[in-house]
């Protein structure tokens, strides 16, 4: 059983003293109740204030909060002290053909591109297949990264068949869906799509573009969307921080 806090305003909590749950345990879980009472960004107390708000060592509240850390409830600002995170962002995919710029402006959440890579190249020996292509077609790839406010949040990577949509590698990418500019200028009408979810370490440029450690998972979203009449669109993989994500898929009844 966890602790239980007082509501009495006293900087104190209970503890269970026979419970066989350790006390960095105990002392999570009353953080994460403050968690969802904080405000996004909210500086939360010092390692040295909260041992003196609960009576425990330095080591019980350092692990707690290392804890919530890699739960992506709490980060940390080396010199400025430990602050309370955003809600992680729910990616949907729920009986919808529409991209993340669509899914995030359809809930109200602004999202900022960079534009990495926009070019012509050779149909690699992965992507040749997705698209229904030679080895060596001319594919169109286009790399971007994608920010909620200032913070970097995934970096996706994308294909499409060169014959079906010439010219969208001089198309302004940077705040814009694609699916829109598919639909609008090439009259696309999007159909089915796959997706499969991974998790796999970050390489140290992908650390680097989105701000978090070499090595921290990443949830890694990949799979081909298809034309009403069956025809492959694009293919590509989204490389999203685990830290600050989430994602949603439906379970239906046959």
């Amino acid at each position: 059983m966890a602790a239980r806090s007082r509501n009495d305003g006293r900087k104190s909590t209970v503890f269970e003293q026979d419970s066989s749950v350790p006390r960095y345990y105990q002392l999570k879980e009353i953080l994460r109740e403050q968690c969802a009472s904080w405000e996004p960004g909210q500086l939360i107390p010092s390692e040295l204030e909260l041992c003196q708000m609960y009576s425990v060592s330095r080591t019980t509240v350092r692990k707690a909060l290392d804890h919530l850390t890699q739960e992506g409830l709490l980060y940390r600002i080396q010199g400025k002290g430990t602050f309370v995170a955003p809600p992680k962002l729910r990616e949907r995919f729920v009986h919808q053909a529409a991209g993340i710029y669509e899914d995030m402006a359809s809930r109200g959440v602004t999202i900022r591109t960079q534009v990495l890579e926009l070019a012509v190249i050779p149909a690699s020996k992965l992507v040749a297949p997705e698209l229904q292509l030679v080895v060596g077609s001319p594919v169109i790839k286009l790399v971007r990264l994608r920010f909620i406010g200032d913070e970097p949040l995934l970096v996706s990577t994308t294909f499409l068949p060169y014959r079906s949509f010439p010219g969208l590698e001089n198309e302004d990418l940077t705040n814009t869906s694609l699916y829109a500019v598919l639909r609008e200028k090439y009259g696309v009408r999007l159909g089915n799509g796959t997706r499969l979810v991974e998790a796999v370490p970050c390489s140290d440029e992908e650390a680097a573009l989105l701000h978090i450690a070499p090595a921290t998972p990443l949830l890694v979203v990949s799979g081909t969307m298809y034309d009403t009449e069956g025809r492959p669109v694009e293919f590509g993989f989204a490389r999203h921080r685990g830290d600050r994500s989430q994602i949603e898929i439906a379970v239906i009844s046959q």
